[in-house]
């Protein structure tokens, strides 16, 4: 008997603090240049391994991302995993949670041009390689990504993004609302609900 083809899925981690147009550039590229991925697995971080712990809180976080998928035609599911863990969540450790969870998934990574320059400082990193079919890299300044020469030995495992450029980041979106309270790169109704629960 054949073994059952698996389903090909995207993870799209990240702070999502707030979710942004960016990130909509980045879902819109990826299904079209992997039209076979069946769904994304978009899956917020409390703690990055290279930031401090997060103000907002894993409530907001969820709100906003289910009010940022809302209108979206892709197919697209949030999962909370490591919003309740302690501590840092390091990719290696959610993939393997994954795999036991999902064992008829067969994974992409999604990362940012940023990350894939120091992917090779990452926790277990080969072991990351091993178990997702790609990693996929999105552009956040670059016309066009400077290739890590750390990673040349496994530069098969690669595939580089053609999404549109990324104007702003979540970080510097938290300091334009702080000053003025107006940002145009976030949709209407995740604007609203940061007016009204005061956030930022």
């Amino acid at each position: 008997m054949s073994e059952e083809k698996k389903i090909l899925t995207g993870i799209f981690g990240g702070s999502f603090d707030p979710p942004h147009e960016g990130h909509s550039g980045i879902l819109k590229s990826f299904f079209a240049e992997f039209p076979e991925c069946e769904e994304v697995f978009l899956i917020p971080n409390r703690q990055n391994p290279l930031k401090g712990i997060k103000e907002t809180s894993s409530k907001d976080i969820l709100e906003m991302l289910n009010l940022f998928i809302q209108e979206s035609k892709y197919p697209i599911r949030i999962l909370d995993i490591e919003l309740k863990k302690k501590g840092p969540s390091y990719t290696v450790d959610t993939l393997r949670e994954l795999k036991n969870s999902y064992p008829n998934r067969e994974f992409l990574l999604l990362i940012g041009e940023d990350n894939y320059e120091h992917f090779h400082d990452w926790k277990d990193w080969r072991v990351i390689l091993e178990n997702v079919k790609s990693v996929c890299v999105f552009r956040r300044v670059s016309e066009v990504i400077p290739i890590n020469p750390n990673l040349q030995d496994v530069s098969e495992k690669f595939f580089f993004l053609k999404n549109p450029l990324i104007p702003v980041s979540s970080t510097e979106l938290r300091r334009e609302f702080r000053s003025s309270r107006e940002t145009s790169k976030i949709p209407v109704n995740l604007r609203n609900y940061i007016e009204k629960n005061e956030l930022y």
